[in-house]
């Protein structure tokens, strides 16, 4: 069996080809560095909110966004669902799962933010897993709430 350095290097050799070669092509991914860490960048505009308009703890909704490269080239959909789990005045956090849904597979994320009023906001987010050539991705990014818009830079390891 080959070990965890040498399958990182052939996944992330691999995982950089695919995406190079896919129809997203390298405006959604930069070049991996020889670390096997892959960089995603991706701004979706927001379809569906079932988000109250007044935030309870406990409240519960679905996002659905549509996906978009930096060149604004279509690149898949995503969908949340984020709970609230504490809410005060004008300042609300929310547990959220996030599934990014591309071409060549999806990427499960977790984060945890807290937002107050709509201002914008730039928080951590994981990487938890995914299916395709994402199968053995972990790592984190950044997660930005800006109006309609989330865009997601993630830094994606085997």
């Amino acid at each position: 069996m080959r070990s965890a350095p040498v399958r990182r290097g052939v996944t992330a050799t691999a995982l950089t080809a695919v995406l190079a070669l896919s129809p997203l092509g390298p405006t959604a991914v930069a070049a991996s560095g020889g670390d096997g860490v892959v960089r995603v960048r991706l701004t979706g505009v927001t379809a569906v909110d079932t988000k109250p308009r007044h935030v309870e703890p406990g409240d519960s909704w679905v996002t659905y966004l549509k996906l978009y490269t930096p060149k604004k080239r279509f690149a898949g959909d995503a969908g949340a669902r984020c709970a609230a789990v504490e809410a005060t005045g004008h300042r609300v956090t929310t547990q959220c799962t996030r599934v990014l849904r591309l071409k060549k597979g999806e990427i499960t994320l977790n984060d945890m933010i807290t937002r107050a009023n709509r201002a914008p906001i730039t928080a951590k987010t994981s990487i938890a897993g995914g299916t395709g050539v994402y199968k053995d991705a972990e790592g984190d990014g950044y997660i930005t709430l800006d109006g309609d818009r989330v865009h997601f830079d993630l830094r994606v390891e085997d």
